[in-house]
């Protein structure tokens, strides 16, 4: 099978994550539609089943799983793996609605206590999902290993975080000295310019500004009408 699911854009807010996808023709829609690869998805990762989901016909993702989204599916196996990790706080959630006007497109909005963090788990469940619908072949999906993976990232981002803050702070400090030898020499030079260099604004996030794009607005239609929740145990 070709890719399954094209996360094609991304929005990022300070509490949500917003991901448009699409699922490939050919591919399946909702997961009754390859109740197979469905079963495979359950059988890695069966605690899915226990995710709260609020607004749908159930309690729990237990009553929609073998008829449901593909899509709706992708959410909560990106919350499974972000729940795993440990460090998505107490709750993670997500909503997933149909886009109006193209087909096979939805919109997968997962809460945001790290972009980092999400992005990874986003697109670590879409390549489960393609093991799982494309006959699930070996090597089968070491979740251990990709949620030590996605954490990795995670630290990788913060410590590449923490030390541009430090070089930002080094170079601020830097131009503050350069300005006070400047203006001592001053007064016995006459009119000696320092320009010292600011701080650089436009710091490159881990997902860059240039490939988000506006929240979902009006034309969204939900389509689980759907807001899934997994607590930390």
């Amino acid at each position: 099978m070709a890719q399954l699911i094209d996360i094609t854009k991304v929005a990022v807010a300070p509490q949500h994550f917003t991901a448009r996808v699409t699922i490939a023709n050919g591919g399946p829609l909702t997961t009754d539609q390859d109740l197979v690869g469905t079963t495979h998805i359950y059988n890695l990762l069966p605690d899915i089943i226990d995710h709260a989901c609020l607004g749908d016909k159930g309690a729990t993702f237990k009553d929609v799983m073998g008829a449901t989204e593909v899509a709706h599916l992708l959410e909560h196996v990106a919350v499974e793996l972000m729940a795993r990790t440990g460090i998505a706080g107490d709750i993670s959630c997500g909503r997933t609605w149909e886009v109006t006007g193209e087909p096979r497109t939805y919109d997968v909005q997962l809460a945001c206590p790290d972009d980092v963090l999400v992005a990874s788990a986003l697109s670590s469940a879409a390549w489960i999902l393609q093991w799982a619908y494309s006959g699930a072949r070996d090597p089968k999906p070491d979740v251990d290993a990709i949620v030590a993976g996605i954490r990795s990232l995670v630290a990788d981002a913060d410590a590449l975080a923490a030390k541009r803050e430090a070089e930002k702070a080094e170079q601020g400090e830097a131009a503050d000295g350069s300005a006070e030898a400047s203006g001592a020499g001053a007064a016995g030079a006459g009119a000696v310019n320092a320009a010292g260099t600011a701080p650089d604004a436009g710091e490159i996030a881990p997902l860059e500004a240039g490939a988000a794009t506006a929240a979902p607005g009006a034309d969204a239609t939900p389509a689980s009408a759907d807001a899934s929740a997994r607590a930390h145990n």
